[in-house]
C-alpha cells in the first residue's frame, strides 16, 4: 500500500509547502475522530448562522451532501433545518470546490482539505467521498462548541491509511430493523468508516434450530424468514442511505456451510456425513440452487464486493478420510465455481479464510479477496496472489451475551496495527494486498440475545478505536485519553439506539410501587391488589395461576446498569416454576430448575418465559442461583444487572455474582403465557437506571421490613 505521505503529494491543489502546513506542538489539535493527518491552528471561529449557504458548482451529489449536513447539524442544535442550498452567497458562506481527476485511487477520492477562516469555509477535494468527509470534520468540531455554530479556524489535509474501514454485523441470526441499520449506518459515516457487511442468513447456535434469510425471496418465497426480513425495496432504500454517506454495503450469503435455512427449503441438499446446516457439495443440486439464489442477489447490490462466506465447512466424526477429502475438493471447488459464476456479474468475491485447512486441499482462484478471520497464513495468501482484509477473531469479534471472544480496547488502541495478524504473520506497513480491516458482531444466541441498545452499546468505543486505527493517524497516547475525546463527540446525529427508559444519571426510581392505595400506576388487572391482612391501607400484588400484570412503560426492559428491588413472599409449598417478570429479552424466575444439579432456585434468563426457554441447556441464556426462597416469610429479592455482571441480594445480603449479563425485564409482573404463577404475593417493587451501592440496598430491606413485619 502506498503511504499516506506520498499520497498526500498527489493531491495538487493541496497547498501544503506554501501554507507551510504541519503539526502544530503549541496549538491544541483539533478532536477530530479519526485524528485528521495535518492541521493548522488559525485565530478567531467562524459562525455559522442562518444566514450561511453553500456555494459549488450544480452537483446532485454535492446537494445531497449538502442536505444531509444540513440535517444532521439541525439535529445536533435540536433546532428545525435551515435551507443552506443556495448556488451564491455572499460572506460567511461554505465553499466547496472539487477538481475531478482520472484514475483516482480510493484513499485520494476519500482525501479533502479543509480551510476555517472567520469569514469563509472552503473545501477542496477530488471527489464527493472527500466532501463529505470534510463535513463530517465540520460537524464534529460543531459539536464540541458551547454554543453549537462556532467553528474554530483551522487548515486541515486529511487523508486515510486503508481504504477499507470495515463493520460487519450478524443479522441472519438476530433481525435488525431498518432503523437500528441506519443508526449503524450513521455511526460509521460519523466516524469515516466505510464499508458495511450484512451477514445475511445464518443459524443460532447452542441447541437452537433456529434459522433464517433475511432478504426478501422472489426466486424462492419460502426461504424469506417469517420473523423478520428486509424487502427488496426496503434494501435499494438502505443502499441509497449508506451510498449517501459515503458507504458501501456488502452482503454475505454465507454457504455451503451456516446454510441450515436453505436447507429448510431443499432438504435434499442434506448429507449425513455433514454437520448440521452443510450443503452438500458433492449434489449438483447445490450449485443449481445457489446459482438461482445469486441470480437474483447479486444484481440487487450494486457494491463491488460480494461476499460468499465458505467458512467452517465441517464433517461428522464418522466420515472417512476419503470422504473428506472428496467433500473437500468438491467445497474447493464450489469456491472456484462461484467466483467465476458471479465474477462475470461484475463483482469480486470475498470468502473467509480457513478453506486451505481442507484435507488434500485444492488451490483456488488467486482473484478472491481472504476476508482473513483466522490470520495464521496471511503471508502466505497474499505471496499467492489474494488481496486480504484484516478479520482475526481473537481481537475483532464481539460475541454479545456469550462468554467467548470480545474485544480488548485497549491492546487494540495502544499495541494493536491493521497489519499483524499475530505471531509471524505482521505483513511489511503499506502492504498493498491489506485494504483494511473489519470489527464485527456476531449474533450467535440466536434473536434471544442482547437488545439492540445492548449491542450498539457493546461496539460504542471500539467502532471509533478501529476507525482511528484505519484512518492512521492515533493521535492520543493511551486508550484513557482516547475516550475522552470519543466523550466529546457521543452525540452522533440521527442516531436513536439510546435507552428508552434512562434513570442512570436520576438517584429516583424508574418503578416504586408499595400499593398502599390499592392501585398500580401504568397497569392492568388492578384487580390483582389485595389488602393486606392486619395492616389497614396496605396492599399486596397476589399473583396465581393465569394472573399477570402488564405494566405501560415506554419499554419493555431495562438495559444495564439496573437495580430491581421487591418483597416477596412465596405461599405454594411446591417448586412451581413461576414468573415474577417478563419482557421479550428477559423473565426472573422465583422458582427455576437448574438442568445440572437438579436444584430449584430464584432465576433469571434472557428469554421469553418458561415454555420456550425450557428446550435450551446453555448457560448463556440463564443462572439459577443457590438461594432459597423460604416459602410463606416475605424476603427482600434485590438483583442488580451491569456490564457481564448480574448479582443477588437476599434481606440486604449480598448471596451471589455471576459473569452474565441480563436485562430487566417490566413488560409483565407474572407470565403472559399462563400457567406459570404459583401462589405469591408481591409489593415494594423498585427499579432503578444505576446499580444501588450495598449501602442503599440494605436500607431497602429495612425499609421494606418496617411496612409489612
Amino acid at each position: 500500500m502506498i503511504s499516506t505521505k506520498k499520497l498526500i503529494t498527489y493531491i495538487t491543489f493541496f497547498v501544503l509547502i506554501q501554507s507551510g502546513l504541519h503539526a502544530q506542538v503549541n496549538n491544541i489539535a483539533p478532536n477530530i475522530i479519526p485524528a485528521v493527518h495535518q492541521w493548522q491552528a488559525g485565530n478567531g471561529s467562524f459562525i455559522i448562522s442562518a444566514a450561511t449557504v453553500f456555494k459549488f458548482k450544480p452537483s446532485v451529489s454535492t446537494q445531497k451532501t449538502v442536505a444531509i449536513f444540513l440535517e444532521d447539524l439541525a439535529a445536533l442544535r435540536g433546532k428545525e433545518q435551515q435551507s443552506g442550498l443556495q448556488a451564491k452567497g455572499g460572506k460567511n458562506d461554505i465553499i466547496i470546490k472539487i477538481k475531478l481527476q482520472r484514475h483516482l485511487t480510493q484513499l485520494q477520492k476519500e482525501s479533502y482539505h479543509l480551510e476555517i477562516k472567520p469569514d469563509k469555509i472552503i473545501i477542496k477535494a477530488m471527489d464527493e467521498a472527500g466532501v463529505f468527509y470534510a463535513t463530517r470534520t465540520l460537524l464534529q468540531l460543531i459539536e464540541q462548541s458551547t454554543d453549537k455554530q462556532s467553528i474554530p479556524c483551522y487548515i486541515i489535509s486529511d487523508i486515510p491509511a486503508y481504504p477499507f474501514r470495515g463493520f460487519m454485523l450478524d443479522v441472519g441470526r438476530k433481525f435488525f430493523p431498518v432503523s437500528q441499520l441506519k443508526d449503524y449506518i450513521c455511526r460509521m459515516s460519523w466516524y469515516k468508516m466505510n464499508q458495511l457487511q450484512l451477514h445475511l442468513n445464518d443459524q443460532a447456535f447452542h441447541g437452537q434450530h433456529y434459522a433464517a434469510f433475511r432478504v426478501e425471496s422472489k426466486t424462492y418465497p419460502q426461504l424469506t424468514a417469517t420473523d423478520g426480513f428486509y424487502t427488496q425495496q426496503e434494501i435499494k432504500d438502505l443502499i441509497q442511505y449508506a451510498s449517501d454517506r459515503n458507504i458501501n454495503i456488502i452482503p454475505e450469503i454465507d454457504a455451503p456451510a451456516h446454510a441450515m435455512s436453505i436447507l429448510d427449503i431443499a432438504p435434499e441438499l442434506k448429507n449425513e456425513k455433514l454437520q448440521d446446516g452443510q450443503l452438500d457439495v458433492l449434489n449438483p443440486k447445490t450449485t443449481a440452487i445457489m446459482e438461482k439464489i445469486f441470480d437474483e442477489f447479486v444484481p440487487l447490490f450494486p457494491s463491488p464486493y460480494f461476499h460468499i462466506g465458505t467458512d467452517e465447512y465441517r464433517f461428522k466424526k464418522a466420515t472417512t478420510t476419503e470422504d473428506r477429502k472428496a467433500f473437500a475438493a468438491g467445497f474447493c471447488n464450489y469456491i472456484n465455481h462461484f467466483n467465476r459464476y458471479i465474477g462475470v456479474k461484475g463483482k469480486k468475491v470475498m470468502i473467509w479464510s480457513g478453506y486451505n485447512e481442507m484435507p488434500g486441499f485444492t488451490p483456488i482462484d488467486s482473484n478472491i479477496m481472504i476476508d482473513m478471520w483466522l490470520g495464521n497464513n496471511a503471508k502466505e495468501e497474499i505471496k499467492a496472489g489474494h488481496q486480504v482484509v484484516q478479520s482475526t477473531d481473537g481481537w475483532l469479534y464481539i460475541v454479545p451475551g456469550t462468554n467467548y471472544y470480545g474485544v480488548d480496547n485497549k491492546f487494540l488502541y495502544e499495541k494493536w496495527a491493521p497489519n499483524d495478524f499475530g505471531p509471524n504473520q505482521q505483513l511489511n506497513p503499506g502492504e498493498p494486498d491489506l485494504l483494511g480491516a473489519k470489527l464485527h458482531v456476531w449474533n450467535d444466541l440466536g434473536p434471544m440475545g442482547f437488545t439492540y441498545h445492548e449491542t450498539a452499546d457493546e461496539v460504542a468505543v471500539t467502532l471509533p478505536v478501529m476507525a482511528e486505527k484505519l484512518w492512521g493517524n492515533k493521535m492520543s497516547p493511551t486508550l484513557d485519553e482516547f475516550i475522552k475525546r470519543v466523550d466529546g463527540l457521543k452525540n452522533v446525529p440521527q442516531v436513536n439506539d439510546t435507552r428508552l427508559l434512562d434513570a442512570s444519571k436520576n438517584s429516583d426510581p424508574i418503578i416504586d410501587v408499595d400499593f398502599k392505595e390499592n392501585t398500580l400506576p401504568d397497569a392492568l388487572n388492578k384487580h390483582l391488589i389485595k389488602p393486606l391482612t392486619g395492616y389497614e391501607s396496605k396492599s399486596v400484588l397476589a399473583l396465581d395461576g393465569h394472573d399477570f400484570v402488564r405494566l405501560n412503560l415506554p419499554a419493555d426492559e431495562l438495559e444495564q446498569p439496573w437495580t430491581l428491588s421487591f418483597r416477596v413472599k412465596k405461599t405454594d409449598t411446591r417448586d412451581t416454576t413461576t414468573v415474577l417478570f417478563e419482557s421479550p429479552y428477559g423473565t426472573i424466575f422465583l422458582n427455576l430448575k437448574d438442568k445440572k444439579s437438579g436444584k430449584t432456585g430464584l432465576g433469571i434468563a434472557r428469554t421469553v418465559g418458561y415454555k420456550e426457554y425450557a428446550g435450551e441447556g446453555e448457560d448463556f441464556y440463564r443462572q439459577v442461583f443457590t438461594g432459597i426462597v423460604p416459602v410463606n416469610k416475605w424476603t427482600q429479592i434485590t438483583l442488580t444487572g451491569w456490564h457481564n455482571t448480574c448479582t443477588l441480594y437476599i434481606d440486604g445480603k449480598e448471596t451471589e455474582s455471576v459473569e452474565k449479563q441480563f436485562v430487566c425485564p417490566l413488560k409483565t409482573i407474572g407470565s403472559s403465557c399462563g400457567h406459570l404463577s404459583a401462589s405469591s404475593f408481591l409489593t415494594n417493587i423498585k427499579v432503578f437506571g444505576r446499580i444501588l451501592n450495598r449501602d442503599e440496598i440494605m436500607a431497602l430491606y429495612l425499609n421494606a421490613k418496617l411496612l409489612i413485619d
